[in-house]
């Protein structure tokens, strides 16, 4: 799969403000020559389908933490991967909790779609989720972020340790005061209405900035 970029200097602009970017982030577009799937050493490709699909930046710990564990970069993810992971942080800190590692290899199954691209699907039969397909999904705006985390820059093959077994009915255990699976389950079947602006900004996802410039 070979990635070319469209976005322009205007568009970084209008990403700083549409998806609350902050000023101190540095971003800059690809030159002719530079490649989606292997950014210069120290910067990270993102997407504007990762952003509206609800990655931010700064990136929470929760996502630091799991795109660490995965060893890919936050571009080689599709859409609606991206959007279960977002999700699920929201919806933890949304109930006092915090989406951790632990919680995110008991519940989630990483896997290639069958191209370079990696899913994000439940590992419990008892849990689906369902994330809004983005009609863009062939989006050609990438850009290059400078990486002051240590995330994965390059893209890779998924590591051994994410491969899961799926789990059964009885995997379940209480959280977040839920103590039925299928109350736990129904609540996070519309996986997408957590990364809404709203949700993204009332748990400290996303910024006042993006907020304003969406309710503008």
């Amino acid at each position: 799969m070979r990635l070319r970029s469209s976005l322009t200097d205007d568009g970084v602009d209008i990403w700083r403000a549409k998806y609350g970017l902050p000023a101190c982030l540095e971003v800059r577009i690809l030159r002719p020559e530079e490649r989606v799937q292997n950014p210069p050493r120290g910067w990270l490709t993102i997407c504007e389908v990762s952003l509206r699909s609800g990655f931010r930046f700064p990136p929470c710990e929760e996502v630091i933490e799991i795109l660490k564990f995965c060893g890919v970069p936050i571009s080689q993810f599709v859409p609606a991967g991206i959007t279960r992971i977002m999700g699920l942080v929201a919806f933890f800190r949304e109930h006092g909790g915090r989406f951790s590692l632990d919680q995110f290899r008991d519940w989630c199954d990483v896997r290639s779609d069958g191209t370079e691209r990696m899913e994000v699907r439940s590992n419990k039969i008892w849990l689906e989720f369902k994330a809004r397909k983005d009609r863009r999904h062939d989006n050609t705006l990438f850009g290059y972020v400078k990486n002051s985390w240590g995330l994965p820059e390059v893209w890779d093959a998924l590591p051994d340790r994410c491969r899961r077994v799926r789990g059964n009915e009885q995997d379940f255990s209480p959280v977040l005061g839920f103590f039925e699976p299928r109350e736990l389950a129904n609540r996070l079947f519309n996986i997408y209405v957590y990364v809404e602006e709203k949700r993204l900004l009332r748990c400290g996802i996303s910024s006042d900035t993006a907020q304003a410039v969406r309710t503008s």
